[in-house]
C-alpha cells in the first residue's frame, strides 16, 4: 500500500526553529481542492507506473507544508472529500492529522468533526520551556492546555492521539 503526505498551507506561520518551512513564513493558505489535488496527482502518478494495481494508495497524511490546523476551513471539507465513498474513497481511519499543537480548540474541533480520523500530536520537547524555545508559538498553546484537549478529543473520538 501507498501513503501521500499532503500540505496544508503554502509557508507557516508558526516559525519552527528547526524547520525550513516555519523559516519562510505563511505565502497562503491551500484551499480543499489544492489539498485533494495532493492526493488525485499521487493517484495518477501511481496509476500511470501500475503501481496501484499491486499497492494502491490507502493513507494519506496532513503533514507536508503547514500547520493543518491553522486551516480548517478547507481541512474539515478535504477530509470529508477524502474519505466520501464516491469520490477518493479512503477510510477514514487511514487519514491521520498532524500538528504541532496549533490549538486546544482546533483539536477538540477536530474530534467533534472528523471523529475517526487519526491526530497526531509532536511536542517537539519533554518541557514547555523548551517547548517554547523549539516553537515560538507554543507560549499560546501550554502543553496543559493540549493534555486537556487530547483528553476531549480521546472523549469525542474512543481512542488517543
Amino acid at each position: 500500500r501507498h501513503t501521500v503526505c499532503v500540505s496544508s498551507q503554502v509557508g507557516c506561520s508558526r516559525q519552527c526553529t528547526f524547520c525550513a518551512t516555519g523559516t519562510m513564513g505563511l505565502r497562503r493558505q491551500l484551499t480543499a481542492g489544492d489539498i485533494c489535488d495532493q492526493v488525485w496527482l499521487c493517484r495518477e502518478e501511481l496509476h500511470e507506473t501500475g503501481e496501484d494495481v499491486r499497492a494502491p494508495l490507502r493513507n494519506v497524511v496532513f503533514m507536508g507544508m503547514g500547520e493543518p490546523l491553522d486551516n480548517i476551513p478547507a481541512l474539515f471539507p478535504a477530509i470529508r472529500a477524502l474519505t466520501h465513498m464516491q469520490l477518493f474513497r479512503i477510510a477514514p481511519s487511514k487519514v491521520t492529522v498532524s500538528t504541532v499543537g496549533a490549538s486546544a480548540s482546533a483539536i477538540v474541533a477536530l474530534g467533534e468533526a472528523a471523529p475517526a480520523v487519526r491526530l497526531a500530536l509532536s511536542l517537539h520537547a519533554a518541557s514547555q520551556e523548551l517547548r517554547e524555545h523549539l516553537l515560538p508559538s507554543a507560549r499560546d498553546s501550554t502543553m496543559e492546555h493540549l493534555a486537556a484537549a487530547l483528553d476531549e478529543h480521546s472523549k469525542l473520538t474512543g481512542r488517543g492521539a
